[in-house]
């Protein structure tokens, strides 16, 4: 096998051996948080930018755009914020903040492709929603534990 094929499935199998939801932490699987957190950016990135292409966005750009935009507010916003605001607080301000990347990143003639029609708020949310669910969803599911009930005494 060449280098190229053996990095290519290790980078599909590396999110599979991940066990870690991004949002509750195990300390003695950081690696394995790190690596889930990453790709659950990534699908992110790559679905929003998906559902924006049918606006005209330049894919490519958008996102990569998209990519560094969110990891910057996992790590200097979600992050922080974590311990201190309810979980649907906080993923309501993220929603928010990812709405608002995504329209600013639209109005940058870098980011527009040949036929681009514009991102307009309502599509900037709706899109925003789907990528942070999905990611969301994508950490709850590398937990290995998505439908465990949980007792109150845990």
């Amino acid at each position: 096998m060449n280098t190229r094929r053996f990095l290519l499935v290790l980078g599909i199998l590396t999110p599979i051996a991940a066990r870690a939801n991004p949002y509750v932490i195990n300390p003695s699987s950081m690696i394995a948080f790190g690596v889930v957190s990453f790709f659950a950016l990534v699908v992110e990135a790559g679905l929003v930018t998906l559902l924006l292409t049918f606006a005209g966005v330049a894919p490519v750009k958008m996102f990569f755009g998209f990519l560094f935009a969110n990891i910057a507010v996992f790590l200097f916003i979600f992050w922080p914020l974590q311990q201190h605001l309810p979980l649907p607080a906080l993923e309501g301000l993220i929603v928010v903040i990812d709405a608002t990347s995504i329209w600013l990143l639209s109005k940058m003639p870098t980011f527009q492709g040949d036929s681009f029609r514009g991102v307009g708020w309502l599509l900037a949310c709706i899109t925003s929603l789907v990528g942070n669910a999905t990611s969301y969803f994508i950490g709850v599911m590398a937990s290995g534990t998505p439908w465990k009930v949980h007792d109150a005494g845990e």
